[in-house]
């Protein structure tokens, strides 16, 4: 196959676009772009690439691990990396997301040589052609499981996760900390430029962009799904009479659409600089000195300023039903400290409830009631499966959280009477 080159915007040299091109360019590539960074001290350089593997996981583009060598000891630059492709020329769905990374490669390069308030993979290099969406990000690789680190933990599988409250809450304080870095200006102004608040763009991710009736279908042809194989569900979301009333809620959510864009992002407070989908599965954890849980964030694809809410649910969204049916205000009052604590405006927790909430009711008819579609394309026969826990979901990543976010968000309607909370806006 044809080696694949661009320039990229931010260094101005030219970078491959796949693995193929990268080790075309070998140890010397390697340390033309890592002097430019100023990863390499400019009198050492790569020698050998030791080892080097394809790495499978994740969306989007194609990845890799290397192993290198140096001239000389290199202290502070680890010899295991991590290479992140935005392309992906073997999947052209993949391929068609390259221009998220077009803000994580920034993201990655800005936070080269700064105290950042959160623990983020190492950059070494990082670049893209905003115009293509080709990029190229390379960082250390975390080694979970290894060093004191806990293991991955799979998205949508919380039954694996030991204590995950706490683990939870971790993840809401560094989001918290971050937020109120950026909202005191705590942040270099490179972050700003590059990541304006767009909210055109973000009420753009809550919109209804089918009829009415389109949507009863689809509500109709999903609890079927739930009929068919409640063995996959709780009981509360098995009962006719809910089925009934998330029915006749969804004119009302449809009519609230406009009203709950303008609650979720008129208030500057509830705006900041967040990951927006800080899942367990893109965090790794550790303990401190003290016995304490501490975490890094990775995966900062499409990073900008946010509503809280929104950065809130992307770090709880893959819960099970316990965190949500029990521990939400808990979480939240987490997220509140913190933010405060760090000079951050101080928030209450029952409106940041509500805005979690009003945006689920609209993600709700609008993304999540197609899951049913999307697993049967991935297991055909869902018979013999037992429940949501059964091998059959943790082999099929995709159909595993298109089952949970389905299920996730019908529990939260049915114990959370999002029907009665949108009905109120319209009073």
């Amino acid at each position: 196959m044809e080696t694949r080159w661009v320039k990229g915007d931010l260094f101005g040299l030219d970078i491959p676009a796949d693995a193929e091109a990268l080790l075309s360019g070998g140890a010397n590539f390697l340390t033309k772009i890592f002097h430019a960074s100023g990863a390499l001290s400019p009198d050492n350089r790569v020698t050998k690439i030791l080892h080097k593997e394809e790495f499978f996981g994740g969306g989007t583009g194609s990845k890799l691990v290397l192993n290198v060598a140096f001239a000389s000891p290199e202290p502070n630059f680890p010899g295991e990396l991590f290479i992140k492709f935005s392309r992906n020329f073997e999947d052209e769905l993949r391929d068609s997301a390259r221009f998220m990374m077009v803000s994580e490669a920034k993201f990655a390069a800005f936070t080269r040589n700064i105290d950042f308030p959160v623990t983020v993979p190492a950059c070494l290099f990082a670049d893209v052609e905003a115009e293509t969406g080709t990029g190229l990000l390379i960082s250390e690789r975390i080694l979970f499981g290894c060093k004191g680190l806990e293991p991955l933990y799979p998205k949508c599988m919380d039954y694996s996760v030991p204590q995950p409250l706490e683990h939870y809450k971790t993840i809401i304080r560094a989001q918290a900390k971050l937020a109120a870095t950026h909202r005191l200006g705590g942040l270099p102004a490179v972050f700003d430029e590059h990541f304006r608040y767009n909210p055109k763009q973000s009420s753009a991710m809550l919109s209804i962009r089918q009829p009415e009736e389109k949507l009863i279908q689809r509500a109709v042809r999903m609890f079927e799904f739930i009929n068919r194989h409640p063995q996959l569900f709780p009981d509360n979301i098995r009962a006719r009479d809910f089925h009934q009333q998330f029915l006749s809620d969804i004119p009302f959510v449809i009519a609230a659409e406009k009203h709950i864009k303008e609650i979720l992002h008129s208030n500057p407070d509830f705006i900041a600089l967040c990951h927006w989908n800080a899942n367990i599965d893109n965090c790794w954890f550790w303990r401190d000195a003290e016995g304490i849980l501490q975490c890094g964030l990775m995966d900062w694809a499409m990073v900008g300023q946010i509503s809280i809410a929104q950065a809130i649910q992307g770090v709880i969204s893959g819960a099970e039903p316990p965190i949500w049916d029990h521990h939400l205000d808990e979480i939240l009052q987490v997220f509140v400290d913190e933010y405060s604590a760090c000079g951050g405006p101080l928030l209450n927790v029952n409106e940041i409830r509500r805005h979690i909430l009003l945006s689920l009711a609209v993600t709700g008819v609008s993304y999540f009631m197609s899951a049913p579609v999307a697993i049967t394309r991935e297991i055909s026969d869902l018979e013999p499966v037992q429940s949501y826990q059964d091998e059959s979901f943790q082999q099929h990543e995709n159909a595993r959280i298109q089952l949970h976010m389905m299920t996730r968000m019908l529990n939260v309607w049915q114990t959370r009477k999002l029907g009665e909370l949108v009905r109120q806006l319209m009073d």
